[in-house]
């Protein structure tokens, strides 16, 4: 395995200063300033009852938060997971933990409890059991999905349409960035997920969508990974990523953003890491692939435009 090792890492040191690498040293582009979902400008906002109704909403996930805010129902939200920066949800009256159980949710007295994993499962089933209405929206179906089904319950079909032409719209201005004849590898690097380990997002992720929609190749998924798994310095060479994501809210855990390609194991052995590739961008917009995701997929987009010009 040593003698494995040492290959694997004299391999990747040749790869980074092989004639693949074509471009200057592209530094750090933060896009982390983007708007955090689209505005709804020529729809009315919500009147009458559903407006003025009492908090009832239970929102399990952060991609159905940030999708109730974007319709205009942020003040409907009875509780939500502690852990989401956006803005518009600072009333939310009540916080859930991620595992929370029947008798702490129906102590709130729900009107509608919806989750966004698979996980929810159990919870929501018992909620159903003693007749608060419930529903999965399950986070890896399409962000156009998710907002319409979410403004379905939430009686806003008209600013849910609204909404999904606004996401469809920016999906239609990015477009790919080639590398010699070649798409993009980009990686997601993160510290949740895993405890305090390193991790990197691969199939199934809300990041995986993103990086496909510009046209991108995830290079976690390209080596067999789903989720967010723990990376080795050998698997991060084997990804042979151009570009890193990473969101603003995880950079204190790297230091700055010159510590990065000395804290995460085997990134500085990458073509990404040789040339300084990253792009920072607010954390659900990676993570959570449903009101911001048009608008995240734009700013991505631009950035390797701007990064491989």
């Amino acid at each position: 395995m040593a003698m494995i090792r040492t290959m694997l890492l004299c391999f990747a040191s040749l790869m980074a200063a092989g004639p693949m690498i074509t471009t200057a040293m592209a530094g750090a582009i933060d896009v982390s300033n983007a708007a955090p979902y689209p505005a709804l400008a020529g729809v009315a906002e919500p009147t009458g009852t559903h407006a003025q109704a009492d908090p009832g909403l239970v929102l399990l996930g952060a991609d159905l938060v940030e999708i109730a805010v974007a319709l205009g129902a942020a003040d409907r939200i009875l509780a939500r997971p502690a852990d989401i920066e956006l803005p518009g949800i600072e009333g939310t009256r009540h916080q859930v933990r991620e595992w929370a159980g029947v008798e702490g949710v129906l102590a709130l007295r729900p009107k509608l409890v919806i989750g966004s994993s698979v996980t929810n499962r159990r919870l929501l089933d018992g909620l159903a059991a003693v007749g608060v209405e419930t529903d999965l929206i399950d986070r890896t179906i399409p962000a156009v999905e998710k907002v319409r089904r979410l403004a379905g319950h939430l009686g806003l079909a008209e600013r849910g349409e609204a909404l999904t032409a606004a996401i469809e719209a920016d999906y239609a201005e990015a477009s790919p960035v080639l590398r010699d004849g070649r798409p993009l590898r980009i990686v997601h690097i993160s510290k949740q997920g895993a405890g305090t380990n390193f991790t990197a997002g691969g199939a199934e992720t809300a990041v995986h969508n993103l990086i496909l929609r510009v046209g991108a190749l995830n290079a976690a998924a390209e080596i067999g990974r789903d989720r967010y798994r723990p990376v080795t310095p050998e698997g991060m060479i084997l990804m042979k990523p151009d570009v890193v994501l990473i969101s603003e809210k995880e950079l204190p855990a790297f230091g700055n953003l010159e510590g990065i390609w000395d804290a995460y194991p085997g990134l500085s052995l990458t073509p990404a890491g040789r040339e300084k590739n990253l792009v920072v961008m607010r954390d659900l917009h990676v993570r959570a692939d449903a009101a911001s995701s048009g608008i995240a997929t734009k700013a991505l987009s631009q950035a390797l435009h701007e990064m491989f010009p």
